[in-house]
This record gives C-alpha cells, structure tokens and sequence, in this order.
C-alpha cells in the first residue's frame, strides 16, 4: 500500500507560538475566559497565527473574509504585505478565539466591536488591540499590536542628526518656552513623543502631564500624570488650574484639550517661566503653527511669543545594509536633488531579486541567489524619521499673528534659515539611509 505523501504545514502551524492572555484585572474571571479559548479548535490557529506575524515583524494585520476563505495582510515597515491565507473555516475558528480573549461577541458579525488583550512571544509583550466590522462580503478584522515597551531610547535611535539632536535637546531643556512634537496621523508620532520626553531633563525638573482617563498614556519615569474627565469630576481646565498650586516646571500636553486650557498652560510659559511640551498632529512644522494658532486664536499671542521649537516627522523605509546596491549618480541627478558636484560618490538603491531566468552563473548555467536573510528579500529593514526641527524666527512670530497663510509662512521661514522636511530627506539618501523611490512614495502619499 502507497504512503500518503506528508501533508504540508501551513505558516501558523511552523511559526512560534504566543501567548494570548485577557486583559481582565479578576484572576478567577481571567482563568475562566483562558479555559473557554483554549477549549476551542481555533486557538492554535490564533496564537500560531499571532505568533507568525509578530516573528514577520508585523505591527498590524488585517483579515477580510468571503464567501470561501479568510485573506490574511501585514503591516510591515509601513507597508501592506500578503500573509498566509486561511481557509474560512480555519479563520472562523481563529476569530472566535480572538473575540474570546478580546471580551468581545464572537456571535456578531455584523457590528463594530473593539476589543484588547495581551500578546506575549518570548519577552516581548503587546497589547493587542481587535477591531471588526460586517461586511457586504463578510467581516473585515484590523489587529493592531503596539509593545509595552517602546523599541526606541534615544532620538539617534529613530534617525536624528547629532546636530538636530543638540539643538532639539537644549529647546526641551527651556524656560518661558513651548515645544509642539508632531507628524502626519499614523507616522510613529507615539515613539517619537515617547523618546523626546526621555530625552529631557526630568530629574531636576518636575514634569506634570494632563491626561484624559479613560485614555492614559504609556508611562514614562518623572513624568506625573493628572487625569480629568471619567470618575475624576474635573475638566481639563480645572485640573490644569489644581495643578499650577503644586507649581511644576513642565506642563506636558499629550493633546490639547481645549482652548482654555491651552491659554492656561501658556500663559505659565510666558509669564512664570514654565514650559509647555504639546503633541500635535501636522503635516509640517509650518502648518502645525498656522493650524494651532487658528483654532485656539485666543492663545494665539502667548505661542508667537514662547514657540521655542517645532518637531515633525515622516516615516521611510531604512535600507538593509546586508543587501543594499549603490551606484553612480549622474551630474544631472545630483543637480536635481541640489548635491553639490563632488559631494557625494554613491547613492543607494534595495537590492531586488532577478526574475528566476536571469539568475545564471558566467556561464549561463542556473545560479538561484539566495534571499537575503536579514530583511527576508524586501531590500528594507525597519523604518526612520525623516525630522524638520523648526526654531522660529523674529519676523515668523510676528507674521504668525497677521496670518495663517502656509505659503507666506513657508516663505518667511525659509528666510530665516529653516530647512524643511525635504532637504531632510535628500540628506537621508545622501547618507545611504533609505532610497530616492522610498522618498518619493513617503512625500507623496496623501495624509490622513
């Protein structure tokens, strides 16, 4: 009798296994939510899938179910890849398990559910956010997991100069000053807050944050969070108004609340030599001012006068340096991206694997090339921030207060010596950090 040929294993049943744990405070009612997942077919499917896209270095996946199957994409260094797909019924059962462990309905199809829980692979930990909707095909499921512990320190290492750094460092180390930090919606503005509050002085200054409760931030060391809204009986501007009686140094604004407590915050910068850190969503350092200023005009005056520096950001692709392939750039190329002749030799590109017939040896016999290991032949690894840091200018702060016009500003600002977002990014390449197309696809895609 013939031997049945082995059945091939698919992905989730190859990859690591992560652990999977509710995110609920009662132990009892904890284990009692583990039994029931675990009981089900589908939670080896779940936490072998899981477990395959973190090992992808995956930040999100996205499931979309039909009539027959369950397609399966990652998000991976900022750019939707096809993952392993599922059977519908493999993916049926895998879902059920996740809207277990997410304390969600797994019996609804229909609604919007979202739902948390802990996802742990060897000593990395994630919090594991599920969102679902009903669709006219079937359901559409966003997994989204951010780490507990953000994978970046220090600004050199999401990509800074040392020079910015220097500067970026002694505006956060200020009096009578505000710091905004912020970036399109989507660009890694969580990471980049996270290491610039690091990177200030917390140890011989006192640093109070404003948060809303039901939305606390990651914590970060010597910086006390004060929470409004929820069970706490206070709006922002009351707390902010409890809060200077403990007369701290820095009011750190995660987001802006509202215009009076903006005005609040302010005017301790101006006129009590404090500091103000905000986190606020832009596309560039120039519109962050313009747009802040009009839509709390009533602060509009104390910012003109204490905006010490504007940090924004975009996200790019990092080439791998195992596989990356310079070249030559032409004299015309060069004037293109305003290099000076001479200044730099070599630019980079990814390197991207032939198609299978061209891949022979001097003889032009077959010779496959192996992919490269370290960035599983994407010719990318990681990601980096493309950094504007914009100091403001005398002639800047007083046209800020006659106009919000983008281009003017843009205008004045550039005589007063700012370097925007794509002169950063020109630098980049120059460096052989990322490449000319990765550019392109980052300044061209629109923003949310």
């Amino acid at each position: 009798m013939a031997k049945k040929p082995p059945t091939e294993l698919q992905p989730w049943q190859t990859a690591p296994q992560a652990t999977l744990t509710p995110l609920v405070s009662d132990p009892s009612q904890q284990q009692a939510v583990l039994i029931l997942a675990r009981q089900g077919t589908g939670h080896p499917v779940a936490i072998g899938q899981i477990g395959h896209a973190i090992t992808a270095r995956a930040i999100q996946v996205m499931l979309d179910y039909n009539a027959s199957a369950c397609a399966v994409r990652y998000m991976i260094d900022g750019q939707w890849e096809p993952g392993p797909e599922l059977t519908r019924e493999l993916g049926d059962a895998m879902l059920l398990t996740l809207k277990q462990l997410c304390q969600l309905n797994p019996a609804d199809r229909r609604s919007a559910q979202n739902g948390k829980c802990q996802a742990k692979l060897g000593k990395d930990k994630y919090v594991m956010t599920l969102k679902s909707q009903g669709t006219a095909q079937g359901e559409r499921v966003l997994i989204r997991m951010d780490p507990e512990k953000i994978p970046f320190q220090r600004l050199e290492d999401l990509g800074m100069r040392d020079t910015m750094i220097e500067q970026f460092r002694e505006a956060l180390n200020s009096e009578n000053s505000c710091v905004l930090v912020g970036s399109p919606r989507g660009a890694g503005l969580t990471a980049t807050w996270i290491v610039t509050l690091n990177a200030a002085d917390r140890l011989i200054r006192d640093f109070q944050s404003v948060e809303l409760e039901d939305e606390p931030e990651l914590e970060v060391i010597n910086v006390n969070a004060n929470f409004y809204g929820g069970s706490t009986g206070l709006n922002a501007s009351q707390l902010l108004h409890k809060m200077i009686l403990k007369e701290p140094d820095v009011f750190v604004l995660p987001s802006i609340p509202d215009e009076a407590s903006w005005v609040t915050a302010l005017e301790q910068a101006a006129e009590k030599e404090k500091q103000v850190i905000a986190r606020y969503p832009a596309n560039t350092a120039i519109e962050a001012c313009a747009r802040i200023v009009a839509q709390y005009p009533k602060g509009a005056k104390h910012f003109a006068a204490t905006v010490k520096a504007v940090l924004n950001q975009r996200l790019v692709r990092r080439l791998c340096e195992d596989c990356k392939q310079g070249f030559q750039p032409t004299p015309q190329l060069l004037q293109k991206l305003g290099i000076p002749a001479g200044r730099v030799t070599t630019l980079y590109q990814q390197f991207v694997m032939p198609p299978i017939e061209q891949q022979v040896d001097a003889k032009g016999k077959p010779a496959p090339i192996p992919p490269c290991a370290k960035c599983q032949a994407r010719g990318y690894l990681g990601r980096l921030g493309i950094f504007e840091l914009f100091k403001p200018g005398p002639k800047f702060r007083a046209a800020l207060l006659k106009t919000t016009d983008l281009a003017e500003l843009n205008k004045i600002a550039q005589a007063e010596g700012h370097r925007g977002l794509q002169s950063e990014a020109i630098l980049a390449v120059a460096r052989g950090l990322t490449t000319l197309d990765e550019i392109k696809r980052a300044f061209a895609k629109p923003s949310a």
